[in-house]
């Protein structure tokens, strides 16, 4: 694992761990430089697959972010046996899908797999204003590190946290119609 710098002080880091119940955790810092927006893409695992997935690539744009993802898929997927880089969501910093975004994707949506997220480091903590999930996810939204604290499910999409905003600090994607 390493870190990945852009304009300046930008950084994010993933780490994988491991937990004895419930998903695995994974680490996300915060890619948010005062005032600039930060559109990242990282790649997930599901729970049953022990890979860890590679650092984040941000960008200064959401297109950017989906240019690379399209510019992945023949050849970065093929090598892995996978025919596609599917996105299982995106958190944003601000309501209505906007602000700085982290895209999470992997091989395949949620059916059958579960991406955990059970502790949100450094600025992601208390960042999270609208959240969505895509591709067979839902997300669910707890206020507390390791699955713990109220909840939220959106189903798939949150616009708008309400009394939630910027109050996440762990999340889970499931498949459609599976509620955490």
């Amino acid at each position: 694992m390493g870190t990945l710098s852009m304009k300046g002080t930008i950084a994010v880091l993933f780490v994988m761990g491991a937990l004895s119940i419930g998903p695995v955790p994974i680490a996300i810092a915060q890619p948010m430089p005062s005032g600039a927006e930060v559109h990242c893409a990282a790649e997930v695992t599901p729970l049953e697959e022990p890979t860890p997935p590679d650092d984040p690539v941000c960008f200064g744009t959401e297109g950017e972010v989906a240019a690379y993802l399209e510019s992945i898929q023949p050849q970065g997927w093929a090598a892995r046996g996978a025919n596609a880089s599917t996105i299982v969501g995106t958190v944003y910093q601000d309501t209505n899908r906007t602000g700085s975004s982290l895209t999470l994707w992997g091989a395949n949506g949620c059916a059958g797999s579960v991406f955990g997220f059970s502790s949100l480091e450094s600025g992601w903590t208390n960042s999270i204003s609208s959240a969505t999930g895509q591709n067979g996810c839902w997300v669910t939204l707890y206020t507390a590190v390791s699955y713990g604290g109220s909840r939220l499910n959106c189903t798939p999409y949150c616009a708008s946290l309400g009394s939630w905003n910027d109050n996440v600090r762990s999340l889970v994607f499931r498949p459609n119609g599976t509620f955490g």
